[in-house]
């Protein structure tokens, strides 16, 4: 792997020599791996970095090239931590100085600071905020300077508003939040280290410092921005608010947001705002201690039964996303902590010991062991508001928006961790319900994370699994038509997410007969899937069961044939991956199955071309199964009401019979005139007329080109009425179905007419001669394309006459 990464960057920069008898810990081997593939412009940002240090400002194009080369590292943000104090602290350290040296009320330091801030913010955005403000300087003394200076930006928004972006300000203000979400966590009381009071002996013990109000004050007038800010803001309530010694300031806030979430929304702002308190109080539940909380539960929960019955929240995902949020992390305040002696834990340590002990496993106590906080079921009194609670956050799971049903089924498995098992049965039975019939695709999605969420904590117990895998299975085939098109590539998503939960949850014992009932179900989703991330999703689950549960059939091979790479293409997938995998034991009937039972009738007019010749790729690896069983179950097909199911059915029939020829397995008899009878069926039901007479046109073609290539026995009444479809398709305006009844004629007349003295071959030809006089152009054109694929025994005999007839046909006609 290291040899692969490294030709991969073969100009990365090299880590320096480490001797081999030093083992470092987990964290410096993971910061020696991570140097080798760091961005190759680290000594252009160490450069610009130490001239920004020594001249203590920044320039507008270091600041570009900068974060141009940050932005590369969006979805890689890890690659830049090992380097995130050489970066971050020396910038933190000019904008606390020039902030002391300039002072805040200097027109100047805003100039200095926010081309700064604009680098620190990229980081930011790249790493992640936790990775960030570790860095940041935290001495006791800086709390009021950072206030300060975010007074400064405060103060001079409304000069810059319009040029916000540009300016750096939106990146200034983020920055100086976040240093304030670490300052404020100083181990002193605030009012102590707030200088504006010194001397002031009126204020109460528990009274709010004017410090304090004034970053409550900012945080809520930047709750009602739209940007990041927001949520920065709700951050820094949350540490700040939490403090043992803001309680006044904190009864206060609620007071605030129950007035905001009371009230109506009759504006953009307000909306935002509605948003940052919502978000806040999230924030804050997630924060604080349990006692401190548990006054104002009662108070927030009505605010937020209120709110989500609302028009404002049905209009506002993002806002149901956060009262679900807060809706969960009420339930927790309302629970005590406890680790439940019935959850299942898993006993494979690591995948290294699954590979090299072949099953030899360590295996630790599958129950947690006793402690004196561990409640027993019996003695768990459950509030009556939790029971309301679980029930919005199901009602969640059904939410028109994947964000919302997202964090409904995250904040399901959270409570559920901290009941008891005969309530957790109830949560399982309720969610289960999702999966009913008549249940929308919403349903599915959502129970799909629901499950999925139970099974990584250990929720799901093994002995629920009969009954949860048959639905899960269900949801890796869930695809609904609705109209011209069907819905139901999430639900398949989804559940391949829960199948590749159930492999890191469980141990190989548990999951074995749970795995042999997945796989097929998984691999077939990986191989015909219409999407390409379900079917990446359905691979990758398949890998990581083949991966944690070990000795899985022929997995490692199937693993390295389906991988992530040869799944992008569609028809890779059905004619490459899904072959090579059909060989090994246990495929090859599901597969044909699916293809026969989904795939040959999809809306999709291409899929189920491609269908048709996915199945006839399956024949040789038992051709009497398909020349028995899968050619028996189709030929009804091709007379069926529905369209796209006779259309399929008729060109999986031509596939398949093709497929058997090529691999010298001959049809009985009967069969043979089963085969044979299918155009004049599909003509005498006349089902060339109306809705989808074209498409069905085309596939007659392929289907009378797959029979002549394949030499089947026909009569002479079929093969005449064979050509006369075939002529009568020639003749069609539409140019496909000329073109297919052009390439199925070629081979017609090559199986049925060239290798018999018949009279009927050379009127054929005096016929298509006549028809390039015709006066229709599409009748002139489907005759001059029909005699250019006549084999030559047909044509020796009037070479001359064919080609005068097309040279006529050649000259430009002069329309008056």
């Amino acid at each position: 792997m290291a040899a692969r990464e490294e030709l991969e960057n073969p100009t990365a920069e090299k880590p320096e020599t480490v001797t081999e008898e030093v083992e470092d810990d987990e964290h410096d081997a993971k910061e020696r791996v991570l140097q080798r593939y760091f961005l190759q412009e680290w000594k252009l940002v160490k450069s610009l970095l130490d001239d920004i240090v020594s001249h203590g400002r920044v320039s507008d194009s270091s600041v570009h090239k900068i974060r141009s080369i940050m932005d590369k590292y969006q979805e890689q943000g890890q690659l830049l931590e090992p380097y995130l104090e050489s970066i971050v602290s020396p910038l933190m350290f000019i904008v606390r100085s020039k902030t002391i040296e300039l002072g805040v009320a200097s027109n100047e330091i805003l100039e200095v600071l926010k081309p700064i801030c604009i680098i620190i913010y990229a980081m930011v955005t790249v790493c992640g905020y936790k990775a960030v403000i570790k860095f940041f300087p935290h001495q006791v003394s800086d709390l009021e300077l950072a206030v300060s200076l975010l007074q400064k930006c405060h103060d001079t928004a409304s000069a810059t508003s319009l040029r916000q972006e540009s300016t750096g300000e939106m990146e200034a203000k983020c920055v100086i939040l976040l240093w304030l979400s670490i300052l404020v966590l100083v181990p002193f009381d605030i009012s102590s280290i707030d200088t504006s009071i010194a001397d002031d002996k009126t204020l109460g013990a528990l009274e709010p410092a004017p410090l304090v109000l004034k970053i409550v004050k900012f945080c809520k007038d930047y709750l009602s921005n739209a940007g990041p800010m927001r949520t920065i803001s709700g951050l820094l309530l949350s540490r700040l608010l939490t403090r043992p010694d803001m309680s006044m300031a904190f009864t206060s806030f609620v007071e605030w947001t129950h007035e905001v979430l009371s009230s109506g929304v009759e504006d953009a702002l307000s909306h935002f705002q509605l948003l940052g308190a919502v978000e806040a109080l999230a924030a804050i539940f997630k924060s604080s201690g349990q006692k401190q909380l548990l006054d104002v539960v009662p108070r927030v929960w009505n605010d937020v039964t209120m709110l989500i019955k609302c028009g404002t929240a049905a209009r506002s995902p993002l806002l149901r996303k956060y009262l679900m949020k807060l809706t969960q992390r009420i339930g927790l305040t309302c629970l005590p902590h406890r680790s439940p002696s019935w959850h299942y834990v898993s006993r494979i340590r690591s995948l290294g010991e699954n590979v090299q002990c072949n099953n030899v496993l360590n295996i630790s106590s599958s129950k947690s062991e006793e402690s004196p906080d561990l409640l027993p079921d019996e003695d768990m009194d459950v509030p009556e508001i939790v029971e309301e609670i679980i029930e919005m956050l199901l009602s969640g799971l059904r939410d028109t928006d994947t964000v919302v049903r997202w964090s409904a089924a995250k904040g399901l498995g959270r409570i559920t961790s901290r009941l008891t098992s005969a309530l957790s049965d109830e949560v399982l039975s309720s969610v289960l319900e999702l999966f009913s019939p008549g249940e929308d695709d919403g349903s599915w999605h959502g129970g799909c994370f629901a499950l999925a969420e139970l099974a990584r904590r250990g929720l799901l117990l093994p002995i629920s699994l009969p009954k949860v895998v048959p639905l899960i299975v269900k949801a890796l085939h869930y695809d609904v038509r609705r109209g011209p098109h069907s819905v139901g590539s999430h639900v398949r998503d989804a559940a391949a997410y829960v199948c590749w939960a159930f492999g890191r949850a469980y141990y190989y014992t548990d999951m074995k007969n749970m795995l042999e009932q997945l796989a097929p179900h998984l691999l077939t989703v990986a191989c015909y899937d219409r999407e390409v991330n379900c079917r990446r999703a359905a691979a990758a689950a398949f890998q990581e069961n083949v991966g944690r549960q070990g000795n899985y059939p022929h997995g490692i091979d199937i693993v390295n044939t389906a991988d992530y790479f040869s799944l992008s293409s569609r028809l890779n997938s059905y004619l490459h991956v899904a072959v090579n995998i059909a060989q090994y034991e246990g495929y090859l009937y599901a597969f044909a199955d699916e293809l026969m039972s989904n795939k040959i009738c999809h809306w999709d007019k291409g899929l189920r071309e491609l269908s048709a010749e996915a199945l006839s790729a399956l024949v040789k690896y038992d051709p009497a199964y398909f020349a028995n069983s899968v050619v028996e179950k189709l030929i009804p097909s091709t007379l069926s009401t529905d369209l796209y199911m006779r259309h399929g059915a008729t060109l999986a029939v031509g596939e398949v019979v093709l497929a058997l020829h090529q691999c010298d397995h001959a049809l009985s008899s009967e069969k043979q005139k089963q085969v044979a009878g299918l155009v004049p069926a599909i003509e005498k039901a006349r089902l060339y007329r109306g809705k989808g007479g074209e498409i069905m046109r085309s596939a007659v073609s392929r289907f009378i080109e797959c029979i002549s290539l394949s030499r089947l026995a026909v009569s002479e009444k079929t093969k005449r009425s064979l050509l006369d479809t075939l002529n009568e398709n020639m003749r069609h305006p539409n140019s496909q179905i000329q073109n297919a009844a052009v390439r199925a004629l070629e081979h017609f007349f090559q199986a049925y007419l060239v290798s018999r003295d018949n009279a009927g071959a050379s009127n054929t030809v005096s016929r298509y001669l006549e028809l390039l006089t015709d006066q229709n152009v599409a009748v002139r054109r489907g005759s001059a394309l029909a005699i250019g694929v006549l084999p030559f025994e047909l044509l020796v005999c009037r070479g001359r006459d064919v080609l005068l007839k097309l040279c006529r046909c050649c000259e430009i006609e002069v329309h008056l």
